[in-house]
């Protein structure tokens, strides 16, 4: 039997056997960590390494033949299916390229979440009878599962009635109906120089400009943001204060009060994103909350519960609520009483609490395993971020980095990515901490990134 055979550790996941070593191999085909072609071990030889029968190793991997993830050959064995051999029908696990370690998407880090899930689920559906199934939700979302909206963005620190509430489908389609709302067709929307890329994407398809606007080390700042308005003409401002994507960085409550300032002084709207921020509670107060009539606050259950259950909200004063719920009810009618059930269930119980301080935990404890192998002085980082920043040093362009890192196995984010404007900017890379649920893996992508770092480039020879 082969001494470096993968094998799961299914200790802390509860449930029948057969399912846990099913879900172990779709993680572990989902993070890279078993590639297409890998050989799965005989089922003899992982069953006698987990300690459960050959029939439960037979039932799960039957179950992950069955959604297309592996394929058995007579004589050779078991393998990972590529993705172009994998049909559209019954495969439940995203289809991803073969990119190895993957250091620069999300993944929840919490250990239980689908047993959270699957109970949620199974109380949803004995009260499904209490639910509109019959016809489309309330534009806005039913009045309890706005108030469920109001408890988590509490949480913050920032009180808002459950009739300035809208429920959306994740944070991404709150950011668009923000912008389909607020943004003329060609018009232009301010941000951070470095943004969140998915707002690049939405300002694309909406044929809407970006402006940058310059940061420091404290975020946005207040300046520049004054003189950019003044310039462009712009009137709405889109902003991570908090747990800056991709940055980490966070704005102290001071310059918050300036930035609140300067919309007040020029009839602004902001749009503040804290997605990404979501699980965290020590933290400022959101902007929104010192000027509710001119923001949209946009938060999420993605980050910090589950990307899966896309339950978003957004918290905007009365004379802007009723013109985003129109933008959405000509998007999406309105959102799934089922989802935002789950999610009302979640915070009411406090279960969504206990999941945020687990994630918050668990992101802690990848930060404390990332911190020692990479440069010290070129790494910031923030409590409750799933991700970091890594500064390159001089030698090296993002370029030659990141397809360095690749030819090496590790997917990482580059700065063009997120940078708004082609101006001059310090090489980086956005780093995720939780690629996979075993640590060791990002514990060797991490290796991996650092022996690049203290290697040169490899000098690109001209043939002509």
């Amino acid at each position: 039997m082969s001494t470096d055979m993968w094998v799961p550790d299914i200790s802390r996941i509860d449930g029948p056997r057969y399912l846990a070593v099913a879900g172990a191999i779709a993680r572990a085909i989902d993070s890279g960590e078993l590639p297409p072609g890998a050989q799965l071990p005989p089922q003899r030889d992982l069953a006698e390494r987990l300690g459960v029968t050959v029939g439960t190793v037979s039932r799960a991997y039957a179950l992950a033949k069955k959604r297309r993830l592996i394929a058995g050959e007579v004589g050779r064995g078991t393998f990972v299916q590529g993705v172009g051999n994998r049909e559209r029908t019954g495969n439940v696990i995203p289809k991803l390229e073969n990119r190895g370690i993957d250091l620069s998407c999300f993944r929840s880090p919490v250990e239980g979440l689908n047993n959270e899930i699957l109970e949620l689920l199974s109380e949803v559906s004995g009260r499904a009878s209490l639910l509109p199934l019959h016809k489309y939700a309330p534009e806005a979302g039913s009045t309890s599962h706005r108030l469920a909206g109001t408890s988590w963005i509490a949480r913050t620190g920032y009180d808002v009635p459950a009739d300035n509430i809208l429920i959306t489908t994740g944070a991404q389609q709150a950011i668009f109906i923000c912008l389909a709302t607020l943004v003329n067709h060609g018009g232009t929307l301010l941000t951070e120089e470095l943004t969140y890329s998915g707002v690049k994407a939405l300002c694309s398809l909406h044929g809407s400009r970006l402006r940058a606007v310059a940061m420091d080390d404290q975020g946005m700042i207040p300046e520049a943001l004054e003189q950019a308005v003044v310039e462009s003409g712009a009137r709405v401002v889109y902003m991570q204060p908090t747990i800056h994507n991709p940055t980490t960085i966070t704005m102290p409550e001071s310059r918050r009060k300036r930035i609140a300032a300067i919309a007040e002084r020029h009839d602004l709207v902001i749009i503040e994103d804290d997605a990404a921020a979501s699980a965290v509670t020590e933290r400022p107060v959101p902007i929104s909350a010192l000027i509710p009539n001119r923001s949209c606050y946009i938060t999420s259950l993605s980050k910090s519960i589950s990307p899966t259950l896309r339950v978003g909200y957004i918290a905007a004063g009365p004379q802007l609520i009723g013109a985003l719920t129109d933008t959405f009810h000509t998007l999406s009618l309105s959102s799934s009483p089922i989802t935002a059930e789950i999610a009302a269930l979640l915070i009411g119980d406090g279960t969504a609490d206990e999941i945020a301080r687990n994630y918050i935990a668990m992101m802690n404890s990848r930060l404390e395993v990332a911190l020692p192998m990479l440069p010290p002085g070129l790494v910031r980082s923030r409590t409750g971020a799933f991700y970091l920043w890594l500064t390159l040093p001089d030698r090296w362009n993002t370029d030659d980095f990141s397809a360095a890192a690749r030819r090496a196995g590790v997917s990482v984010a580059p700065v063009e990515s997120f940078q708004v404007e082609r101006i001059s900017m310090s090489a980086g890379i956005r780093l995720s901490l939780n690629p996979a649920s075993q640590v060791d893996v990002l514990a060797k992508g991490l290796s991996t990134l650092g022996e690049l770092i203290g290697s040169r480039p490899q000098a690109r020879q001209t043939v002509i």
